[in-house]
């Protein structure tokens, strides 16, 4: 179980049309949700030390791997997701350091499962 107190995921996705919905996955699981889709608020968001961040590989405007990279190093559990078709981001999200890679499509049929399974938890709602 999450602790009672809300737990700060980080959604790096600049996409306009597909962020309202990751964040609304992750806040059902009793997660807080800030918005990193700048290389500026990324930083300022990973310094509030989130303890899961959601990462486009895909994102335009904000360098993914280094968004990772910067997770790993305050401690967070990263999920990065990229398009099927392009195998080699994927690849390139693990060599950067994400805990998982996935397709979008698996991380929309999957979120919270992906969520469980790199926290090592159950979502507070899936108790």
């Amino acid at each position: 179980m999450l602790p009672e107190m809300p737990v700060l995921a980080v959604i790096a996705v600049p996409d306009l049309m597909f962020q309202p919905r990751i964040e609304a996955i992750v806040r059902s699981l009793g997660f807080e949700t800030s918005i990193a889709d700048t290389p500026v608020s990324a930083r300022n968001e990973l310094a509030r030390r989130p303890a899961l961040v959601i990462v486009d590989l895909h994102a335009v405007g904000l360098d993914a791997e280094t968004v990772i990279r910067g997770a790993k190093t305050m401690g967070a559990k990263v999920i990065a997701f990229g398009r099927h078709t392009e195998p080699g981001t994927l690849r390139a999200g693990r060599a950067a350091g994400a805990d998982l890679a996935v397709a979008r499509s698996q991380l929309v049929e999957e979120l919270p499962t992906l969520i469980e399974k790199v926290l090592g938890q159950r979502p507070i709602d899936a108790a």
